[in-house]
């Protein structure tokens, strides 16, 4: 029997590696193509691994896509915490959170876009999307009342309406478009002018409108 020296970390398992292959073989294939014309025999050759042995790590493509869109949600918690846990109109802050959600987009745009359209009629996508909306809605509303306490923010709609339209407004904008890191300085704009309405913000300067 192999031991593993004290103070030393075992490696990920080999089936770890499998479920990571699939993973990888599903987003890859995602970039090109919907998940409908994906197939089981496609994400097992990705994966290296026999057909029989894929339902050993997921028991459908549903499964995989879940598991991919969990992983998301840790993405999109880590790049939003800098926003969301501060306080004023940082605008260095709001842009790096929108800039690292608009990269995710372009990557997995497909995948994100597949899940929003699924949820109504799929229970685990439709949890998935649930507790992600309401995650970042609670986050953001938290953030709002701790402005307007300070004063750093004009009173408006309640702080979760004001909250869920923001996210509602992020979601439908790059759900739609063709570039989403095209729209990050408007979608600055926008939500400077949505949370802190006509107050001056720092270092902020409102682009030109175009002719």
């Amino acid at each position: 029997m192999t031991t593993v020296p004290a103070g030393r970390r075992r490696g990920p398992s080999k089936g770890d590696l499998r479920e990571r292959a699939i993973l990888e073989t599903a987003r890859r294939l995602l970039a090109d193509k919907p998940l409908a014309d994906i197939t089981i025999d496609e994400l097992a050759a990705g994966a290296q691994i026999s057909r029989s042995s894929f339902y050993f790590y997921f028991d459908s493509k549903l499964a995989v896509v879940v598991a991919l869109l969990h992983g998301l949600a840790g993405e999109l918690g880590r790049d939003s915490e800098p926003w969301l846990a501060g306080t004023g109109p940082d605008v260095p802050a709001l842009r790096a959170s929108l800039t690292a959600l608009a990269a995710l987009w372009r990557d997995q745009g497909r995948l994100i876009a597949g899940a929003l359209a699924a949820a109504p009629g799929c229970p685990p996508i439709a949890q998935w999307r649930a507790g992600l909306r309401e995650a970042h809605v609670a986050r953001l509303a938290a953030r709002i009342e701790r402005d307007r306490a300070a004063g750093l923010a004009p009173d408006g709609p309640a702080p979760r309406v004001l909250a869920a339209l923001v996210d509602d407004l992020r979601t439908a904008a790059f759900a739609a478009a063709a570039d989403p890191e095209a729209l990050v300085d408007d979608l600055v704009t926008v939500e400077l002018r949505m949370l802190y309405g006509d107050l001056p913000v720092p270092g902020f300067v409102v682009p030109p409108s175009q002719p």
